[in-house]
């Protein structure tokens, strides 16, 4: 499970799905798989995300620490793009 921060690492822009595996950000088009990973466009890494914890079966998304996104490259899904 992953935490995406839907502001493009461009400028504060929102990614949006555009299907059940890909974002694509609205105003300078980077799109990204369902990981978070860059795959096409001016980004320069992938979606940011938040930190998770679990305690007591209960999930914390903590919106206080952001995780710079995954370098141009990465891809641990196997999607193309």
């Amino acid at each position: 499970m992953i935490a995406l921060y839907r502001s493009a690492s461009t400028s504060a822009a929102a990614s949006r799905p555009t299907s059940p595996q890909w974002f694509e950000c609205g105003c300078h088009g980077s799109q990204y798989n369902q990981a978070g990973e860059k795959k096409a466009g001016p980004a320069p890494r992938g979606l940011d995300r938040f930190a998770m914890s679990v305690n007591g079966g209960a999930l914390t998304v903590d919106t206080g620490v952001i995780i710079q996104g995954p370098p141009i490259g990465t891809n641990t899904t196997g999607q193309g793009g």
